[in-house]
């Protein structure tokens, strides 16, 4: 009789443990996912209103994937995946999160919002501020109030774009910058990594794609773009695109038959290479005709009458392949000169000349930048890794735009 009494109490406490585990277990997973406290959203909640692609949220150690309609908590680490976006609410205010973006939400909710955004970019419109909302990126911190931005972090360089309002940031250097719409705050080291602040008038043609649609869908009318200046871009880009397809498809017919007699003369009827892709690339420098004037003595030489150093070309490239490689293959394969410099610091190369032509031989802002479908990142050719259809542009400037 004894033994069967302690086998029944210790089926109840089994019966108990596993009980109290379930329990814990449900609310742990409740916790992660918001199921208490709030999930539908409060004004002082920060809430997933939109989720595209894979979006994933690190919250008490423990990650997983974001779902909509789940509030974000002090603590909680958002990434981005290739090709995903997420838009958080918080009360009035939206916060859209672009691809391969990651951030972390030190403090939120009761009136404060402190976001620490360690890579990629986020558009906001933030009509009615939290009593208290920061931004940390790189070794910089913004003070945010009613207004609409963008802030980029990347390797080797920040930015932030203000299209309404102001935004006062604290660089590294320690200096305060007030940053009023329509301008831009550019803060990066160059190659020999000295510390760069500057403030510049924003133009439509700077914008991604991403952030020009984001603009276009604001419910305010009060943007230092208007649709008609954003839409011109679009149409730009698009007329780019359609010539840089055409000079693709001509491209691969060639390839194809290229392709067609080699596999007919070997014997081989495979076919090419399915991770074989295509982009188009040119490299100019008209902006020197019209300072022919501040061009150092000896290097007028290597500026082609017509500013143009090579002209839209197809080049071949195999996936993992950056804006960079492609550029130094087809500077090899044409015979144009190229020199650039490895920085560590970034884990990135700079480019310093093409064709005889460095930073700051034409102005104190002269330099090489460069473009992807009309689009220029703001971190390192070599860190872009290239899709195909791409359209490569470099541009000597003479302005540093």
């Amino acid at each position: 009789m004894e033994t069967k009494a302690k086998k029944k109490t210790f089926n109840i406490i089994m019966v108990a443990l596993i009980a109290v585990i379930a329990v814990c277990g449900i609310m742990l997973v409740g916790h992660i996912q918001g199921w208490f406290g709030g999930g539908s959203g409060s004004s002082s909640d920060m809430v997933c209103e939109e989720i595209s692609g894979v979006v994933n949220v690190e919250r008490s150690g423990v990650g997983y994937s974001l779902e909509k309609d789940v509030a974000i908590e002090a603590g909680d680490i958002v990434e981005t995946k290739n090709g995903s976006e997420a838009i958080f609410n918080l009360g009035k205010n939206n916060i859209a999160v672009n691809e391969n973006t990651e951030m972390e939400i030190p403090t939120c909710g009761e009136g404060s919002l402190d976001i620490t955004l360690n890579e990629g970019e986020f558009f906001a419109e933030v009509p009615d501020a939290p009593d208290s909302f920061t931004i940390d990126f790189g070794k910089n911190k913004a003070m945010i109030t009613g207004t609409v931005f963008s802030v980029s972090q990347q390797k080797n360089s920040s930015t932030l774009d203000v299209f309404e309002g102001t935004v006062t940031v604290t660089a590294e250097d320690g200096s305060e910058n007030t940053v009023s719409a329509g301008q831009e705050l550019l803060i990066a080291r160059n190659a020999k990594d000295k510390l760069s602040v500057e403030t510049s008038d924003l133009q439509a043609t700077f914008l991604s794609d991403y952030m020009i649609n984001k603009l276009l869908a604001c419910d305010t009318s009060d943007l230092c773009f208007d649709a008609d200046a954003l839409n011109k871009v679009i149409t730009a880009r698009e007329k780019e695109k359609k010539q840089a397809a055409k000079a693709l498809e001509q491209e691969a017919i060639e390839i194809a038959s290229n392709e067609e007699n080699a596999a007919s003369g070997s014997g081989d009827t495979s076919g090419g290479s399915s991770d074989i892709m295509t982009c188009t690339i040119q490299i100019q420098c008209k902006s020197i005709l019209k300072n022919m004037d501040k061009l150092a003595s000896g290097k007028n030489r290597y500026v082609p009458s017509n500013g143009v150093i090579l002209s839209t070309s197809s080049v071949q490239f195999q996936k993992g392949e950056t804006a960079y490689d492609v550029t130094k293959r087809a500077c090899s394969a044409t015979g144009i000169q190229i020199e650039a410099s490895y920085v560590p610091l970034y884990g990135s190369y700079y480019v310093e000349g093409i064709n005889h032509l460095y930073e700051f031989d034409c102005g104190e802002m002269s330099g090489w930048l460069y473009k992807v479908n009309g689009w220029a990142p703001n971190y390192g050719c070599s860190e872009y890794k290239l899709k195909n259809g791409d359209s490569i542009v470099w541009t000597y400037t003479c302005t540093g735009r």
